[in-house]
């Protein structure tokens, strides 16, 4: 993990991270987990900080027979079906292996990792609306199991309540938008009326007393980096968050307008106008073919919008297909789009040192549906300016959905071991930084 301009620890930010976690449960895990056994068994430690499916946990295995291996194997229980992971270490003399320091001799990953059997796990092939209620919306518990010569010698049950329990979620429609616009006195016309989106509101659990910066989420991934799994992690720590769909429906070129920039003002005002939203402290966010989206909306509109975060996507606004479909519309005409076989050199960079606020930009150098993600990551970076040190991350060896919550065995499918171990760490430090972003802008 490296960090564009100096603006971070090169080479290993979310190892460090999670090393820093693994320190702290080893000085606390009796008090955090009270399952620590009397000696003389072999037994599964784990160290949770906090019961959620993307909270972070340390895995640590006592009482082994020394010089035999050890298979340790999880096995999560969905409402959609089972997912499995399975790691062989080797027993040191004093039969204890601690994850977050030993390599495993064989594993789907490739470095000590003391949550790895968690986020490593596989399971059935789902469409999105199953990856959802699996992975955010249902209850998962899990089985870890440690196994000597082919006998089991230890068991340890970790239940993990689902990130939507953390968040409330309500559909907002158009006519919602369109009767708050009506009672703040704005004068949408018959079109405009019929170009609101419908959308999603995501806020934190508990309520919230004060008002916090709020999110406009531009939903235009799939899989793990979708609207869905970002939201209520946003809302898990505790920031409100509007999900807008971005794009057509089935039938349309893909990528084609579905968003104008009228139905975004109007829920952007909407969600401004929400009682636990800081109207001056709004935030864009979008991934993947969205996030030119809310670069666009930052860096056009920076007396209404505060900041933006964006990865894995282009920093460019690029038309939906080389016949110039656009992305975005404006009073009913195509917003100017560059062409998308056009190289970077030759394609006009958004004008990003517009936005007043925090911006942060991510991708990963293995990004497996847009190669050239770290090219234009560093494209915006140098468009920002100075600003952008501190402000951009360029995750080494990490695929396309490094923005999916940490934890979450979910988007690494089909990635070498060293790929998606990269991704998984980019989590950690994406959402390391989104909640820093988020935090720094809450006002006085």
């Amino acid at each position: 993990m490296s960090a564009q301009r100096g603006g971070g620890a090169r080479g290993g930010r979310a190892r460090g991270l999670r090393a820093v976690v693994a320190a702290v449960a080893l000085l606390a895990i009796a008090a955090l987990t009270g399952c620590v056994a009397p000696a003389g068994g072999s037994h599964i430690v784990v160290a949770r900080f906090g019961n959620a499916t993307a909270d972070p946990v340390v895995v640590s295995l006592t009482g082994l027979k020394p010089g035999e291996d050890v298979v340790l194997r999880a096995t999560a229980t969905t409402t959609e079906g089972t997912w499995t992971s399975r790691a062989l270490y080797a027993v040191p003399p004093t039969g204890r292996v601690e994850l977050s320091s030993q390599q495993p001799i064989t594993a789907p990953y490739v470095r000590p990792d003391a949550a790895a059997p968690f986020w490593s796990m596989t399971g059935p092939s789902l469409s999105q609306s199953q990856l959802e209620r699996a992975w955010a919306e249902g209850a998962v518990r899990i089985e870890l199991t440690a196994e000597q010569q082919g006998a089991r010698v230890a068991v340890a049950e970790v239940p993990r309540s689902p990130l939507a329990a953390q968040s409330v979620a309500r559909e907002v429609s158009a006519d919602d938008l369109a009767r708050a616009a009506d009672s703040a006195g704005a004068a949408l016309s018959a079109d405009e009326r019929q170009a609101l989106p419908s959308g999603t509101l995501y806020t934190p659990l508990p309520t919230l007393v004060h008002p916090r910066p709020g999110v406009v989420l531009i939903d235009g991934d799939d899989d793990a980096a979708s609207g869905a799994f970002a939201a209520r992690r946003i809302a898990a720590i505790g920031f409100p968050v509007l999900v807008l769909p971005a794009f057509g429906p089935e039938g349309q070129i893909p990528g084609s307008a579905a968003l104008s920039v009228e139905a975004f003002d109007e829920a952007r005002a909407w969600l401004a106008r929400n009682p636990g939203v800081d109207p001056d402290h709004l935030v864009v966010y979008g991934t993947g073919r969205a996030a030119p989206l809310a670069l666009w909306f930052a860096a056009s509109e920076p007396q209404s919008v505060y900041g933006a975060i964006a990865a894995s996507g282009p920093t460019a606004e690029l038309c939906a297909s080389s016949s110039g479909a656009p992305t975005l519309l404006d009073q009913g005409r195509p917003v100017p789009c560059a062409s998308p076989n056009s190289r970077i050199a030759d394609t006009p960079i958004l004008p990003l040192n517009r936005i007043p606020g925090p911006l942060l930009l991510a991708c990963g150098t293995a990004d497996e549906q847009l190669p050239s993600a770290c090219d234009w990551t560093r494209a915006g970076a140098d468009e920002r300016g100075p600003r952008a040190a501190g402000e951009t991350l360029i995750a080494q060896g990490a695929a396309h959905e490094l923005t999916a919550p940490p934890m979450l065995p979910i988007g690494l499918g089909g990635l070498p071991p060293a790929t998606a171990q990269a991704t998984e760490d980019a989590r950690v430090a994406f959402w390391s930084r989104v909640t820093a972003l988020l935090e720094g802008a809450i006002g006085p």
